[in-house]
This record gives C-alpha cells, structure tokens and sequence, in this order.
C-alpha cells in the first residue's frame, strides 16, 4: 500500500513538473510585434498604440474598406483598401492617414499606402509565424517597396 501512495505522489509531481515549463523564446520575441487587422477583434487592452490605431482606422468607414498594420520598433506599416466610391482619391486619404497616425500614435515613422502588393505582403507577414528578426527583414524590403512606388 505504502509503495502505491509513494508511485502516486511520483506520478503526480512529474505532471506538475512537466506543466511549469518557461515560455519560449518565441513568444517573448514577439511580445513587442503588434498586428493590427480590419478583422481582428477589439482587445481589451485600454490606450496602448494598437487599440488606437484600430479605433481611429476603425471610425475610417467612409474611407477605408478593409486595412492591416503592424507595429513594431516605433514603426508603424499600415495597408489599405479604399471604399469603391474613394478610390479615385486615395493618395489623400494616405496623406490624411499617415497624418492622423502619426499624431495619434507618437511613432517615428509611419507608413501608409494603398498599394495592394503591400497589402498582400502584409497579410503573408500576418499568416506566418517569424521571428523578430525574419519579421524586421520583411518590413524593411516592404520600407524599399514602399520607397519605390513613391
């Protein structure tokens, strides 16, 4: 009887032990990568960068149809795709965005565009699970796209 309870107790501090492991280095990596979509659900989270940005481009509906974001070292991406009525005019509504971010969010550098290569890159960058580093890399080839079509 007293080698079963010994075997119980065992078995029982091997589950507590394997259920505390550290957080791995992934999910610190990314704590400070924020991403920011059309369809991404309200946090919770009360005036942090993000909730910002998705409040105002959410009010943005006269304007913007869908968007993506991401925030990352004081820089903020941001893609768009203007209603079918605004299109016409989305140089303008890049300008005012990138006007309005700037000054809601503090951020050095701010990007916005309406370029659906951006878009779609931005929505890759969502889908796949990169590094920090992987992640900087991409964005800094979209900072030489967004440069070129300038």
């Amino acid at each position: 009887m007293k080698i079963a309870r010994y075997i119980m107790i065992f078995f029982t501090a091997m589950l507590v032990a394997c259920n505390n492991q550290e957080p791995s280095a992934q999910e610190d990596i990314e704590s400070d990568i924020t991403q920011i979509s059309s369809n991404t659900p309200n946090s919770n989270e009360i005036n942090t960068i993000s909730t910002k940005v998705k409040d105002y481009l959410d009010n943005q509906t006269d304007d913007v149809a869908s968007y993506k974001a991401i925030h990352i070292n004081d820089e903020l991406f941001v893609a768009f795709t203007a209603t079918p009525f605004k299109q016409a005019v989305e140089q303008n509504i890049e300008k005012k965005l990138k006007k309005e971010l700037k000054k809601i969010t503090g951020s050095k550098d701010v990007f916005v565009t309406s370029d659906q290569k951006f878009y779609i890159e931005l929505t890759k960058i969502e889908n796949e699970q990169l590094t920090k580093k992987e992640m900087e890399k991409r964005l800094e080839k979209l900072k030489k796209l967004a440069k070129e079509s300038a």
